[in-house]
C-alpha cells in the first residue's frame, strides 16, 4: 500500500499569553489545601470535608447554596457537589511534597498538615493579596463546617438522593 504525503510546507508559532483560569494551577490547588487543612480543627480533615470544601471554594453559587444548607434554610439535597479529578491529583501532590500525611478522621480516610505544611500554610496565611476570596470563605465557613456535618450531608444525599 503507497501512501501519498502532503508536501510539506514551513510553518511558524506565535506565543501569545492565554490565561489559565485559578482552578487549573497547581499552585491554587496546594495553597487551598494548605488553607483547608490550616483552617480545620487539629489542622487535618477528612477526604470528604476537603471535597465539599474544595467544591465550595471554587464558585459564589456553592459557596451560596452552601451557606443555605448550613443555616437550616435549604435543604441538603440541593447541595450539588462534583468531585473533581484535578483537586485528587493535588492532593497527592500535597502528600508528596510532605506538606500533609495521610490519617483518619472519623474512621475515614483524611490529612493533618505536617510541619512543613503548617509552615507553608502560615507563609500562605500572612499574603494578603493571595487566595483573597478563598481564605474569606475558609474563616466564614471553615469552622461551620464539621467532620459531622459532613457526614450528615453526604448520608442525606445517599438516602434521598
Amino acid at each position: 500500500m503507497n501512501f501519498i504525503l502532503p508536501e510539506a510546507r514551513p510553518f511558524s508559532f506565535t506565543s501569545r499569553p492565554i490565561p489559565v483560569p485559578g482552578d487549573l494551577r497547581i499552585n491554587w490547588r496546594v495553597a487551598l489545601i494548605l488553607a483547608m487543612l490550616g483552617g480545620s480543627r487539629a489542622r487535618r480533615a477528612s477526604l470528604a470535608k476537603l471535597h465539599v470544601l474544595n467544591y465550595a471554594a471554587r464558585s459564589a453559587r456553592a459557596r451560596l447554596v452552601l451557606d443555605r444548607v448550613l443555616s437550616g434554610d435549604e435543604p441538603a439535597l440541593n447541595w450539588h457537589m462534583r468531585v473533581e479529578p484535578a483537586f485528587g491529583r493535588a492532593l497527592d501532590f500535597v502528600v508528596g511534597e510532605q506538606f500533609a500525611g495521610w490519617t483518619k478522621v472519623r474512621q475515614r480516610a483524611g490529612l493533618q498538615l505536617t510541619e512543613a505544611g503548617i509552615t507553608a500554610w502560615q507563609r500562605i496565611n500572612e499574603q494578603t493579596d493571595v487566595l483573597v476570596e478563598e481564605k474569606e470563605f475558609l474563616q466564614n465557613f471553615g469552622r461551620r463546617i464539621t467532620e459531622g456535618f459532613v457526614v450528615n450531608l453526604l448520608h442525606t444525599r445517599r438516602r434521598d438522593g
